[in-house]
């Protein structure tokens, strides 16, 4: 299986050898990796490119640990609804019935 990474590093390196490739892939960066992978990538996944110059350097960082308001509330919803299917009974320490 190919990591997202081995993904990644494929499509840079062909950016730095084929200047066709590197054009496209500025241009229309989905399309571009479409054609690279010979794949298909989920709709609303975006593909993004920066180029770095002399004088611009582009950090990414990894998706946030934190929960959003709306994954924190599907949480929270999420306990409701276990203790209405397994209600818990006071008599017995809060174990299921």
């Amino acid at each position: 299986m190919t990591t997202t990474t081995e993904l990644r590093d494929r499509i840079l390196n062909r950016a730095v050898e084929d200047e066709e490739f590197r054009a496209s892939l500025i241009a229309d960066p989905r399309a571009a990796v479409l054609a690279e992978l010979g794949t298909t990538l989920p709709n609303g996944f975006d593909v993004v490119v920066h180029e770095d110059s002399a004088t611009t350097a582009h950090l990414v960082l990894p998706p946030s640990p934190r929960l959003t308001d709306a994954e924190l509330a599907a949480v929270a919803g999420g306990a409701a609804w276990m203790n209405a299917v397994a209600p818990r009974d006071p008599a017995t320490g809060g174990k299921p019935r």
